[in-house]
């Protein structure tokens, strides 16, 4: 099942979760505000957070494929330069 971006719907993403290796970590800063929408999200549907994270991380990064740049640039405050 796809939704209307062409990514797979939640639940199949998260099939493919559990069967996938975890071999590092990745860590980083987010606003509060953010933080508590994902624990909301995540309690939501019976996930962990890093679940939902990572659901979240998987479906831009396949929509980021698809589209570039243009998906991106709504969601960064100012666009990159090339260095």
């Amino acid at each position: 099942m796809s939704s209307p971006f062409g990514v797979k719907s939640f639940a199949l993403l998260m099939i493919e979760f559990r069967a996938m290796k975890k071999d590092t970590r990745l860590t980083f800063r987010v606003r509060s505000e953010l933080k508590k929408k994902l624990e909301t999200i995540a309690a939501h549907e019976g996930r962990s957070v890093a679940q939902i994270c990572e659901a979240f991380l998987e479906a831009g990064s396949n929509i980021y494929k698809k589209e570039g740049a243009a998906f991106l640039q709504p969601f960064v405050s100012k666009p990159r330069t090339n260095r």
